[in-house]
């Protein structure tokens, strides 16, 4: 195999195998990767056209002044026998990153795999405020060279332990060749997917850039919202029941925003611990970018907003840092809500059950001063309540569905 200016590579060590191709070591250059397609790979003969395309430009910034990768951009073809077979791109040290799910989901960061590393558990907020400012800059990186990220779902961002942030899988980025061509992005996920996609054929349909920046904003709001996703958790105050996330981003109903009928659950932090510029342009991005997507904020504009936050460590509890305009700490106030909750839970789950009634009377039945005493009433100890989110036991109704059913028949 050799590149396209004829200089031959030896592949080394196969490191991870995909939908499309395998991922290799190169030989002697411990900076590159070379992904190799398949050759039953669907539309491959376009696949080679896009990155012969993608590698005729030098994004700016895709690696950082300190060497850290910001884009996994194709760098050079990988051909054999004048075919080209797949291309070489930078390599990420996955020894020390993750995928930001990893530390934008509490429950990942506090336990991560055994087989992963292990320094998310150290991660506190001022770790995941650089880091979303990290990834506003690969976000300008991408649309700088005219790229729309398109499929902007959390396995394709890691982030290492200094909080830096490299965009993967660029190769299947919308891009608009030097020709004029464009090469379409044609999946998504439908978390990350902006509402005004909701319902075209993503094979047909170019993407603007502002579809990347509601992806953008749903992961700044996961981050710096303890995990909590914008549509998908909150109190519905609306008729019926809640609808599902892409109507509630549709019609700009976001958890806590400005006019929304989606309030914020009450054991997740409301917009308020944010500053103010902060949660204005989460309404810029999610209340007025509904009906505007062109009206949401750029990257550089977020990322601007993010490092002017200063943060105070609590003093109660060390490991837990937040915005300086907080009177008192919020991770504290959700740790004591959740607290409360399970303490409820517990009492609930522990019902107090009566003796079983006496047998009835015989003939020979004893004075009432020859009578034993009765026993005292029973308690008996019932397994713990549900974890947090699985359904109450069927035979007694947790305090959702009564108040479930309460709401209904009182409205």
């Amino acid at each position: 195999m050799t590149l396209q200016n004829g200089t031959p590579i030896q592949l080394g060590e196969r490191l991870a195998r995909a939908g499309e191709g395998t991922v290799w070591d190169v030989v002697g250059r411990p900076e590159w990767v070379a992904k190799i397609f398949h050759p039953d790979l669907k539309g491959l003969v376009a696949k080679r056209e896009k990155v012969t395309a993608m590698t005729r430009v030098k994004p700016a910034g895709t690696v950082s002044r300190d060497g850290s990768i910001v884009l996994t951009w194709p760098q050079h073809l990988v051909l054999e026998g004048g075919v080209v077979r797949g291309y070489v791109m930078p390599k990420v040290d996955t020894r020390t990153t993750v995928e930001i799910h990893s530390v934008s989901n509490p429950t990942d960061r506090r336990g991560p795999l055994p087989n992963q590393p292990q320094w998310p558990r150290r991660a506190d907020w001022a770790f995941l405020l650089n880091t979303a400012a990290n990834l506003c800059i690969a976000v300008e990186a991408a649309h700088r060279v005219g790229a729309v990220i398109g499929d902007f779902q959390e396995r394709n961002i890691l982030v290492s332990d200094t909080s830096r942030v490299t965009l993967v899988d660029c190769d299947s980025m919308q891009f608009t060749a030097a020709s004029g061509r464009r090469y379409l992005c044609d999946v998504g996920r439908p978390e990350f997917t902006a509402p005004e996609l909701r319902n075209v054929d993503l094979k047909k349909t170019p993407r603007d850039r502002s579809s990347d920046l509601f992806a953008l904003a749903v992961h700044l709001h996961l981050l710096l919202m303890n995990g909590n996703h914008p549509f998908s958790r909150g109190v519905w105050t609306g008729p019926g029941e809640q609808p599902g996330a892409s109507v509630l981003a549709a019609d700009g109903h976001w958890a806590g925003g400005p006019r929304s009928l989606l309030r914020t659950h009450r054991l997740a932090p409301p917009p308020s611990i944010l500053p103010d510029p902060i949660q204005e342009l989460f309404a810029q991005a999610f209340t007025y970018g509904a009906a505007y997507p062109t009206s949401r904020p750029p990257a550089s504009e977020w990322r601007q907003a993010l490092r002017a936050i200063t943060t105070v460590r609590c003093r109660l509890n060390p490991s837990h840092r937040y915005p300086s305009h907080n009177q008192i700490c919020p991770w504290c106030t959700l740790e004591q809500a959740r607290a409360t909750r399970r303490s409820a839970l517990r009492r609930r789950s522990t019902p107090t059950l009566r003796p079983a009634p006496a047998a009835a009377a015989t003939q020979h039945r004893p004075l009432l001063s020859q009578q034993a005493p009765l026993p005292p009433t029973l308690v008996l100890g019932l397994p713990s309540a549900p974890a947090l989110g699985q359904p109450a036991p069927a035979s007694r109704p947790g305090w959702w569905q009564r108040l479930r059913a309460w709401w209904t028949q009182k409205f």
